[in-house]
């Protein structure tokens, strides 16, 4: 088995998670997220070293979903696909989860459910371009 169908396995056996901070509605884990951590946008793959280590913390990643009941960063923009304009929603926490300081980042689509989107080791301070809300500057322990 390679790497790419061991992190499927690790991927898709979380399903979904519930974080307090979206009142235990849940964040699925499907392909849109497993996607993100393989490729950059216009399915330009990403670096090797970067999708290891990404697919290493995704178990942080879960803990630290199912612990934040304060949302970070907030971004919505707008985008037209197909004709048709999409809103797209994203929230993000930051922890320290085992040593290791990382970011979740979570999507929306329109109305859709809320999915895992993306986990960012040892983050850059402002990810966001429009309309960032910092809650807090310093990251939660757990």
């Amino acid at each position: 088995m390679n790497f790419r169908e061991k992190a499927r396995l690790q991927y898709f056996k979380i399903k979904k998670v519930k974080c307090p901070a979206f009142a235990k509605e849940p964040v699925i884990f499907n392909a849109k997220g497993f996607n993100h951590i393989f490729y950059k946008g216009a399915r330009s793959e990403r670096d090797f070293k970067d999708i290891q280590t990404r697919v290493r913390l995704l178990d942080r990643a879960v803990i630290l979903l199912k612990k934040s009941g304060v949302v970070q960063e907030e971004n919505e923009y707008r985008a037209e696909s197909k004709g048709k304009i999409k809103e797209f929603k994203f929230w993000a926490f930051e922890g320290v989860i085992e040593d290791r300081r990382i970011k979740v980042v979570v999507r929306q689509i329109g109305e859709g459910r809320k999915h895992f989107w993306s986990v960012i080791p040892a983050w850059r301070s402002v990810r966001f371009s429009k309309k960032v809300k910092n809650y807090r500057n310093n990251p939660a322990r757990y």
